[in-house]
Formats: structure tokens, C-alpha cells, sequence
């Protein structure tokens, strides 16, 4: 006789969690309703933006020659790129919104009821919507952190403008050396300042000379140079003619070709239009890398500061949604058609409010009556607990 020393433990194989036919039905309903929304959030916003600034189009359209077929290539080419902004601006919402209708649609059409009374605990019959969730976000995590910053210039167009035409300037504050910074036109994506004039401050120049160029190039920090600064191309005065103090040497540096100056200075391209400044149009990364700039006010630090918290918490609070959604519409109580419509306007209610403590946290840290971190992470702490809460209300 052969003894097999395993028979004496058996393995035992770990359970494994996998999506039953219901779950990929459920997924694919949840998916298509994000994109119904989605598709009808930006339609509708294109035919209310457009139709309020269709002259604005129309002129652009005849300063170029064209006709209808240029008016409405003019069209499409900027709310093809606003509707990437419609995504983030409303994307949160769709998201817990989508899993109400849902959820609606499936009790509505007694599609749940067979799943609990085959004893499937609730949360785990809805675990992928869970699941279409975190998809969800992590589109709306590569629109933030990649495509929008790609794509920030294009953004910031009026209506009927071209990527060729400039932007308004923003005159600024140097944070450092207070040389006062101005121009005509700003061009974002060549990062350049059209007709810039830089005023300088006494610790610069003792007669407080300005200097006027052609164009100005940003030129972000490098190795070489951790400030960063502008080059001036074609200054109207000429280096020589400039009176400058020991430290305006170090700040204002001549070029070889006798013509241009680097001026090293800590205000940024993004400062110099408001419209470039926008947090939403900027990655992750560049968010820290402002923190970590020595200069700037403290109300600017705070609003950077809330809106990275505010970033980071965004997709725990649509999770938290979904928990607060399926004990207000999946009820123990028995319910008839006009009692579900009841609970979905309970449930938008209480959405509503959660969003409004979230919005109002979010003042109160800009403001600076209470700390960024605790007024960002404070609604997250609120709607679990609620959620929690909510939990015995749900059936089984």
C-alpha cells in the first residue's frame, strides 16, 4: 500500500472573488448610464455656450475668410477641448448620480429582488458598481494628471480664438526683487510675453530704469539655474545705457549677442495670466513643485494647498457616496413606485447636503479659519461615519 504523506492536510484553495454574470450586467448598466451623462452634460453645455456666443464664432469665422464650414470647424475645435474640462468639472457628480439611476433602474424593474432572496448580502450584489467607480476615477485621474495639462493652452481660448492668438496680460509683482512685470499679450504655448516692459526697483537699478524688448521668453528653473527668469529678445535700450547696482548685475545678465538680457526673477508664465493660473490645468506634480517655491502670498499657498487636499480626497468621497446611495435607495421597508421616487429625492437631499458641508469645509480652509488639511479631509471623515450610519437601513 502507498501512502501519499499530503492526503494526511488536504489544500485548501483560498476563495476566490469573481464577477458573476449579474456583476458584469450590473457593470456594463453602471458604465453606460457614466456615459449617457457624460455625452449629455457636455451636449448640453455646447448648445448653451454655443448658441449664447455664436457671434463670437461667426466673427472669427470672417476674419479668416471662411464660411459656415469654417464657423463650425471653429466650433468643434474649441468645445472638443472644453468638453475634456466638462469631464472634470462635473465628473464627480456623474459618477454617484449614475449609480442612483442604476440602482433605481434595477428595483424599478425587480432585477435585485431575485439576488437577495437567493441570500447575496446587498453590498456584495453591488460590489461592481464599487468596481465601475474606481474605472471611473482613474479616467478622470489621467484627464487630470495627463491630458489637461497637455492640452491647458488650448483651454484658455475665448471663443473663436486660434492657438495663434494671444491672451490678455495679468501685470504682476516680481515676489522677490518687486520689479513691476507688464506687456501686451501673452501666448501660452510659446510661453511668451509680447511687448514686455520690466520696471526695476531701486535695490536693482537707483534710477529705476525699465526695460523694453520685443518679446519675452520664460525659461523655467534648471540645473543651472534653480530661479529661472525671462530672456528679453530685442531690448530697445541698450545694456550699457542701463544703471544698475552690484545685486541688478547678478539679476540683469547681458547676452553675447548684445541685443538680449535674462532678467533672473521668480515670477512664473502662469502668473502673468490669470487665466493660465487655473490649479485645475495643472498635474499633481506641479502643484508640489509651487509649494516648494520659497515666494508667494500666503492666501495663494493656501488655496494651492486646499486644492491638492481636495484632489487627493476626491475619489474617496465618490466611494463614500455610493455607500451613503445604497442604504437610501435599496430600503428595507417594503416600497411601491411612488415610495422609490421618494427615496431618490431623500437620497439627492442628502447628497446636497453632504456637498455643501464639503464646499463650505473647503471655504473655511481657504480663509484660513481652520487648518487646509482638516477642512479637506474633514467632509471624507463626516460622510464615512454617515455612511456607516446608514448601513442598518439597507436590506438584506
Amino acid at each position: 500500500m502507498v501512502c501519499n504523506p499530503d492526503a494526511a492536510f488536504p489544500t485548501h484553495h483560498q476563495p476566490r472573488i469573481s464577477l458573476t454574470t449579474f456583476d458584469r450586467y450590473l457593470l456594463v448598466r453602471y458604465l453606460q448610464t457614466v456615459a449617457v451623462f457624460f455625452c449629455a452634460s457636455a451636449g448640453l453645455f455646447v448648445v448653451v455656450d454655443g448658441f449664447v456666443n455664436l457671434d463670437s464664432f461667426q466673427h472669427s469665422a470672417e476674419k479668416a475668410g471662411g464660411g459656415t464650414t469654417m464657423l463650425f470647424q471653429l466650433m468643434i475645435d474649441h468645445y472638443f477641448y472644453q468638453s475634456l474640462m466638462i469631464i472634470e468639472l462635473a465628473g464627480p457628480a456623474i459618477v454617484v448620480i449614475s449609480a442612483i439611476a442604476a440602482l433605481a433602474s434595477f428595483l424599478k424593474n425587480g432585477e435585485f429582488h431575485p439576488v437577495l432572496a437567493a441570500g447575496v448580502p446587498t453590498y456584495r450584489a453591488t460590489i461592481s458598481l464599487l468596481l465601475g467607480m474606481c474605472v471611473v476615477n482613474g479616467f478622470l485621474i489621467v484627464n487630470q494628471e495627463v491630458i489637461l495639462p497637455n492640452v491647458a493652452s488650448k483651454l484658455q481660448r475665448r471663443h473663436g480664438q486660434t492657438a495663434d492668438d494671444g491672451h490678455k496680460v495679468d501685470p504682476q509683482f516680481d515676489p522677490r526683487w518687486k520689479m513691476f512685470v507688464s506687456g501686451e499679450e501673452v501666448f501660452p504655448a510659446e510661453k511668451r510675453l509680447h511687448k514686455p516692459q520690466f520696471r526695476l526697483p531701486p535695490v536693482i537699478s537707483p534710477n529705476q530704469d525699465s526695460i523694453s524688448a520685443e518679446d519675452a521668453y520664460y525659461l523655467p528653473p534648471t540645473s543651472n539655474e534653480p530661479q529661472g527668469g525671462w530672456l528679453l529678445k530685442g531690448i530697445t535700450t541698450s545694456f550699457e545705457e542701463l544703471s544698475l547696482s552690484d545685486t541688478g548685475k547678478k539679476v540683469i545678465v547681458p547676452q553675447p549677442n548684445g541685443t538680449d538680457v535674462f532678467v533672473n526673477c521668480h515670477l512664473t508664465f502662469s502668473q502673468m495670466s490669470r487665466h493660465t493660473s487655473n490649479h485645475s490645468l495643472m498635474g499633481t506634480g506641479t502643484l508640489f513643485q509651487r509649494l516648494q517655491e520659497p515666494y508667494g502670498s500666503v492666501l495663494s499657498r493656501r488655496s494651492l494647498l486646499m486644492h491638492l487636499h481636495s484632489r487627493l480626497t476626491r475619489p474617496l468621497l465618490t466611494i463614500v457616496g455610493l455607500y451613503i446611495v445604497i442604504p437610501l435607495i435599496i430600503r428595507r421597508d417594503k416600497m411601491s413606485n411612488m415610495q422609490q421616487v421618494t427615496n431618490i429625492a431623500v437620497c439627492m437631499l442628502v447628497l446636497g447636503i453632504v456637498y455643501g458641508i464639503s464646499m463650505g469645509s473647503g471655504f473655511l480652509g481657504q480663509s484660513g479659519i481652520v487648518r487646509t488639511e482638516q477642512a479637506a479631509w474633514a467632509p471624507l471623515i463626516f460622510g464615512s461615519a454617515f455612511a456607516t450610519w446608514l448601513s442598518g437601513l439597507v436590506r438584506t
